[in-house]
């Protein structure tokens, strides 16, 4: 007769921190039925490993120790965004046509374009810091056929093959930042480089 191997201690109590950041050692044990000692003990590892950051809130009538709530750290929040995305993702593919999917995505994550009258070195710098923010670990360069743009990282590395819609919104996305038609020179694994074509 088949039965369900219990889930390890520390993937159980990520997984609870995912869906309520800001919690802790004791909320954590009587949501899992843990011990606080063996509680306490597996959240020490996942600090030291970096999976999980503890913060100290104060306590509400300014007495005693304060509490040391747990949330996951970016690296952790990674690991659970990509089911949400692949859900939203599939549900667009769903609803729009490809062009219209690949628009989409780049507005979403281009809104922050200079008018072109700025120039383009202007331009370029703007759109490196909005894409560092977005952890595409950026760069740009002169080239003698125009700036070149290089993303030295994926953000979402484990879905483009099987949304390659999101290489294709990254060169429209450059385009909405730069005000300039954008070339993709090679995408699809980092660094992906992308041409761009000043006017004139």
């Amino acid at each position: 007769m088949p039965f369900n191997t219990p889930r390890p201690t520390r993937e159980q109590i990520l997984d609870y921190l995912s869906r309520h950041p800001h919690s802790t050692a004791a909320q954590i044990a009587v949501a899992l039925g843990l011990t606080a000692s063996d509680v306490r003990y597996h959240l020490g590892l996942l600090v030291k490993e970096g999976a999980v950051i503890a913060v100290a809130k104060e306590s509400r009538r300014g007495k005693g120790r304060p509490a040391t709530q747990f949330r996951l750290t970016p690296k952790s929040q990674q690991v659970y965004l990509e089911p949400l995305a692949r859900a939203l993702l599939h549900s667009l593919r769903k609803l729009l046509p490809e062009s219209e999917m690949e628009r989409t995505l780049a507005e979403a994550l281009g809104n922050v374009g200079l008018d072109s009258n700025h120039p383009l070195r202007v331009r370029l710098q703007s759109a490196i810091t909005r894409l560092e923010s977005l952890h595409f670990a950026p760069r740009w360069e002169a080239h003698r056929f125009g700036p070149r743009v290089i993303f030295q990282r994926c953000p979402y590395a484990e879905l483009v093959q099987d949304y390659p819609e999101l290489c294709r919104a990254d060169r429209l996305m450059l385009e909405q930042m730069l005000g300039a038609r954008v070339e993709a020179v090679a995408v699809g694994a980092p660094p992906c480089v992308f041409a761009v074509k000043e006017s004139g």
